[in-house]
């Protein structure tokens, strides 16, 4: 429904509160509208005025939306379109990392999935300005040595530059609701490597193998190496969870 919609009492001939069905009008302007990650949405008395309800309706709404990740809010300032990250499906997986130890070894499972694919398409993909990006973070990635939170971040920033350059907006999506999950995953790993005596080495070589076939344009490659990655992260937690279960 767009121009002004009457009073308020045109919109409560449903039981859908009134706030979720002003949402579900702003949903469709995103929509219609054709905004993207950024941009602003009208203020909340002309969005009151367009639908003929209060501001404090608006309000209801927009929280409504930021707290499904699709607006983001400022006070004093209109809100705007987000990113559109899942963030209900953030919060799960957030959740199911740190109360469920099994929740690691499915969290990788899902990571063979998405990723080796993305690799693979980020081999035909990706443009020679993200190979050049790639080279630099795996350039910092090896200088960081036993830093593991500068480790952490700059895998994460790896990671998440091949899943852009498949050029899957899904890919990215899923992994940016994984966010968290990933980087709490990554701290977890690399305290194991330390823990066992082990040096970061063979998982800087294994990078840059993967970086080497996506500089080669090398499909099958590309998801050799990104499932070899992944697999010796598992083999990691694996390997713990045995150790924990024989003490």
């Amino acid at each position: 429904m767009t121009g002004t919609s009457g009073p308020e009492g045109q919109w409560r001939h449903t039981r859908v509160p009134l706030g979720k069905q002003i949402a579900d009008q702003l949903r469709e302007l995103i929509k219609t509208e054709g905004l993207g990650d950024g941009d602003p949405l009208p203020s909340e008395s002309d969005l009151a005025a367009r639908y003929g309800v209060s501001q404090r309706v608006v309000r209801d709404a927009l929280r409504t939306l930021a707290n499904q990740g699709v607006v983001a809010t400022h006070q004093g300032k209109r809100a705007t379109v987000s990113s559109l990250r899942p963030v209900a499906v953030e919060d799960y997986f957030r959740l199911a990392v740190d109360v469920d130890q099994d929740a690691i070894d499915e969290l990788l499972e899902l990571r063979l999935a998405i990723e080796t694919k993305a690799a693979g398409l980020a081999a035909t993909r990706s443009t020679v300005e993200e190979i050049a990006e790639l080279r630099i973070i795996m350039a910092q990635l090896s200088e960081a040595e036993d830093d593991l939170t500068r480790r952490v971040e700059l895998d994460m920033a790896f990671h998440d530059k091949i899943a852009h350059a498949s050029r899957n907006r899904f890919f990215q999506s899923i992994l940016d609701a994984l966010a968290e999950a990933l980087t709490a995953e990554r701290h977890r790993g690399g305290e194991l490597t330390e823990a066992a005596g082990l040096t970061h080495a063979e998982t800087n070589t294994q990078h840059q193998a993967l970086l080497l076939a996506l500089e080669a344009r090398d499909t099958q490659l590309a998801e050799q190496c990104m499932r070899a990655i992944l697999e010796r992260a598992r083999q990691h937690f694996r390997d713990l969870d045995s150790a924990t279960a024989e003490k």
